[in-house]
């Protein structure tokens, strides 16, 4: 797979989440192969809560470009934690996860849709562009 690389576009701070309650933010953006769109990305996390909740990483990968719709695309979830071993991602249900009703999805994938698939191995090297080259989750590298 050659290189990819992130383009940051946006980000959201929310002062009671849906979810937990608590102070999250959400950052967004594109992953690029060879200048092309390969996927889009959303990170969401509380913040100052990642030791003991983690975070979202959630993947919009399929086509992209003139003449393709959402049909095109489905939806990646994946779950950060922090573990004794390191930092962990884990693929979970994306059928479950607000980017499954994004317009831009088709559908949300279900984990064993994903697991142990070409499409694992892809979201992975996504996960791994986000995590080294999007400044903005810091937070989660620390």
């Amino acid at each position: 797979m050659p290189a990819l690389s992130v383009e940051q576009t946006g980000s959201k701070d929310f002062v009671r989440c849906d979810c937990c309650g608590d102070t999250s933010r959400t950052v967004w953006g594109l992953i690029r192969s060879r200048g092309d769109a390969e996927a889009a990305y959303f990170v969401h996390w509380a913040l100052g809560k990642v030791a003991t909740q983690g975070a979202h990483l959630d993947l919009i990968v399929g086509q992209w470009g003139d003449g393709t719709t959402r049909a095109d695309r489905c939806a990646v979830s994946l779950h950060y934690r922090r573990t004794d071993k390191g930092p962990a991602f884990m693929v979970v249900d994306a059928s479950e996860r607000p980017v499954a009703r994004n317009e831009l999805v088709g559908r949300g994938l279900r984990r064993s849709e994903v697991v142990g698939t070409a499409l694992a191995e892809r979201a992975f090297a996504v996960a791994d562009a986000v995590w080294l080259q999007d400044t903005r989750i810091d937070e989660l590298r620390r």
